[in-house]
């Protein structure tokens, strides 16, 4: 059994400062007719494409064949396929955003870091796959020295040594990741960058606060027409009610009269 580490395949693709790259995904890359995209020749990467059943990875490695893009010649007077990463690298730079190349995950990692800081990782990992120490079958070393090792490799895993170690060689001394550009201009994340998320976020409040206030008028007018309804109302009511107590008063009047005097006449 042998312990190796992990690799993936990515795309790298250089693109403007400031500017949305055209190409989010490696779906993004094989639908589109462009932007060319290479592998280095003969590498683990070319026999991925090359051999792969993936309907999508078959069209791609189609499309790196000159006779697949022979329109696109004029654009590039070289091969999709680059002798090794630096050349590939070199050549997505060059290229002014017409030429995207498929690498391995680490090296790609890397790259991103160093200046002129113009290339990106675009989408997800391709596929993943590990490499090794090969011996030759029977050799000693296979069971004493690659034994060791495969402990090791284990060890500084679990350890999280070669993490620590990954961060501080691809990241904490990259080029790239404190900001600095070609200009010497920091681009790293200040708040004129966010200031956008902030207006927006004040117009949300005002536009929440004006909202509040109309509701608020609109339900007091409400309440406003309700009130001078009901008074109205019983504005109406009251005059009926005294007009019929008056005359039942005058009945009553009357009625008591004939009373005293049918009690005279007696």
């Amino acid at each position: 059994m042998k312990d190796s580490p992990v690799v993936c395949q990515s795309v790298d693709y250089v693109f403007p400062e400031k500017m949305t790259p055209p190409i989010e995904s490696v779906e993004d890359l094989a639908n589109q007719n462009k932007i060319l995209y290479g592998v280095v020749k003969g590498g683990s990467t070319a026999a991925f494409f090359e051999d792969s059943t993936v309907p999508l990875y078959k069209r791609m490695w189609d499309f790196m064949q000159d006779e697949h893009n022979k329109f696109l010649r004029d654009q590039v007077s070289e091969s999709v396929f680059v002798d090794t990463y630096a050349e590939g690298i070199d050549r997505v730079r060059k290229s002014k955003g017409r030429y995207a190349f498929l690498l391995e995950e680490t090296t790609n990692n890397y790259e991103g870091g160093r200046k002129p800081c113009n290339t990106m990782k675009v989408g997800q990992n391709l596929n993943t796959l590990g490499y090794g120490i090969a011996t030759k079958i029977g050799n000693p070393l296979r069971h004493d020295f690659l034994g060791s090792i495969n402990l090791a490799i284990l060890y500084l895993q679990e350890k999280g040594e070669l993490k620590r170690l990954e961060n501080k060689w691809w990241y904490d001394r990259g080029q790239c990741d404190q900001g600095i550009s070609d200009s010497g201009a920091s681009s790293s994340l200040n708040l004129s960058k966010v200031a956008g998320i902030f207006y927006i976020l004040m117009c949300g409040m005002v536009l929440s606060m004006l909202t509040a206030l109309v509701e608020f008028v609109v339900r007091k007018k409400k309440e406003n027409r309700e009130k001078e309804k009901k008074r109205q109302l019983a504005l109406r009511q009251r005059p009926v009610i005294a007009s019929a107590s008056n005359r039942f008063n005058k009945r009553r009047t009357k009625s008591e009269e004939g009373r005293s005097s049918l009690s005279t006449q007696f």
